[in-house]
């Protein structure tokens, strides 16, 4: 057992992704979540062992962007065998078995596996590089198409996450701690299906980890070899061990998801009683810390470390943003509310101009939890730091970064750690309607669990994997139980 210490992370001396992928050449995959998507079936969760060795990986569509395949190809690179309905078929290296739904018979799924020490390529399966599969291949019939799942061992599906998340360029170091992290998001992950009905515990995508969207590199693999086998534990429980791009000098632990919900104390809370909670001075506080940084913070010379991004409420600005609140509204009542003294939520949309954007509430580590919007009918709370991210996003708008480069947002703002500057259009005889909003934020993720490019710094820094485990969680590194 290696137990990890309690380092103050952010402030120490001399240290750029949730769900969508950024560019690995300047900040790692993704960002871990405690949530699972949706799934199909009402079938019972697993019951085998958390630490039974194998792991089944849905694989999802290209550009991860649905579970269900209208057809799928195989190519094996020694050959393939193919069992279904009882009898195989060996297709030898190099030639294609082609799957529709015509072939797959409900009931009867096809199992595809590679002959020798071979892979399986999925040439209609499109990621950022071409890969090749490890294990075996089960194809399912369903209504809407073909459900692909991957069954291989835990750590030969740890060779195709780790470079995935975490370019292989970084320090070794860092990836033996990002190998041990993924290892244990998967084995906590194994204790139940996220897809039931067909038995898979995670998927390839950002829900849960990147899995081969960037194939198999040396580095990673030395990377998992090194560590096999060691999971982080707290209190003699797996823990879900979430990781991020890149913190804006301090981390928010697991409270990041939603004020009073996550507490299990595995994540160390890098920014307990630093900044005032909830009140003016706290409020000055962080905005003076986000204007100026910190020399000292591990991340200080990061690009992602500072950005700001100018929000337009004027035109297709404002009604681009009234439209996402009322969706996500649908989508998600409880964390998104809607409030007139008049009129129906659905109104929201055909407002004239925003009021108000405010920050409500603030978590110590500066993390906004809880975001009001106010049009001349209308209050909106949008609550949880995902939701406010989504919510103040602007789909291909710019960001700018500390170091002056750009970056074309996707679905999501960098981070929930930011404070707001509104910019009023006081001449145009609306009644003060916001003409924008210039947002200053810090990091890039949801800020809990290790940042990798924190995991990078102190690697270069001559930190063991064990030190950067323990810079960003409580509790010890032991062998997987058997």
């Amino acid at each position: 057992m290696i137990a990890l210490g309690i380092y103050r992370c952010g402030v120490t001396v001399g240290f750029d992704g949730g769900e969508e992928q950024q560019d690995t050449q300047e900040a790692p995959g993704r960002e871990t979540y405690p949530q699972t998507p949706p799934v199909p079936g009402k079938e019972p969760a697993s019951t085998q062992a958390p630490f039974d060795t194998n792991i089944r990986v849905l694989i999802k569509t290209d550009g991860f962007e649905g579970i269900y395949h209208d057809a799928v190809d195989f190519v094996g690179t020694e050959g393939l065998a193919v069992e279904h309905g009882g009898s195989v078929t060996v297709y030898p290296a190099g030639e294609a078995y082609h799957l529709d739904g015509a072939k797959l018979r409900a009931g009867e799924p096809v199992v595809v596996r590679a002959c020798g020490q071979g892979k399986i390529q999925c040439p209609s399966v499109v990621r950022s590089a071409d890969c090749a599969y490890r294990g075996r291949m089960e194809c399912y019939a369903a209504g809407e198409g073909i459900v692909l799942i991957n069954e291989l061992a835990v750590e030969e599906y740890l060779y195709g996450v780790v470079p995935s998340e975490m370019p292989s360029s970084y320090p070794i170091e860092a990836q033996k701690a990002q190998a041990i992290g993924a290892r244990t998001y998967a084995y906590y992950h194994k204790k139940s299906y996220a897809y039931p009905q067909w038995r898979a515990h995670v998927d390839d995508s950002t829900a849960f980890q990147v899995y081969l969207n960037i194939g198999e590199t040396d580095a990673a693999r030395q990377a998992v070899d090194e560590t096999a086998g060691l999971v982080l534990t707290y209190e003699g429980e797996l823990v879900e061990s979430f990781y991020y791009s890149t913190s804006s000098g301090y981390s928010g632990g697991a409270g990041v998801w939603e004020s009073g919900s996550g507490e299990n104390g595995f994540l160390i809370e890098t920014g307990r009683d630093i900044f005032a909670e909830n009140s003016a001075a706290g409020e000055e506080q962080y905005r003076a810390y986000i204007d100026t940084g910190n020399t000292q913070d591990i991340e200080y010379q990061e690009p992602w470390y500072r950005w700001e991004y100018t929000k337009e409420l004027t035109g297709s600005g404002e009604q681009a943003l009234l439209d996402t609140l009322y969706r996500m509204y649908l989508a998600r009542p409880d964390k998104v509310r809607i409030r007139s003294a008049s009129l129906r939520a659905e109104k929201l949309t055909q407002e004239a101009g925003i009021k108000d954007i405010r920050v409500l509430n603030r978590t110590r580590s500066g993390l906004v939890t809880s975001l009001m919007i106010e049009t001349q009918h209308f209050r909106v709370n949008v609550r949880t730091q995902h939701c406010i991210r989504e919510a103040l996003a602007g789909a291909g708008e710019t960001v700018i970064k500390k170091d002056g480069s750009t970056y074309r947002m996707g679905t999501l703002l960098p981070s929930a750690y930011f404070y707001i500057e509104k910019c009023y259009d006081n001449n145009a005889g609306n009644g003060d309607n916001l003409e924008g909003i210039v947002i200053r934020g810090g990091g890039l993720g949801h800020g809990a669990g290790m940042s990798q490019n924190g995991a990078r710094r102190l690697a270069g820094q001559g930190f063991t994997a064990a030190d950067i485990l323990a810079y960003y969680y409580k509790g010890s590194i032991e062998p997987i139980e058997k």
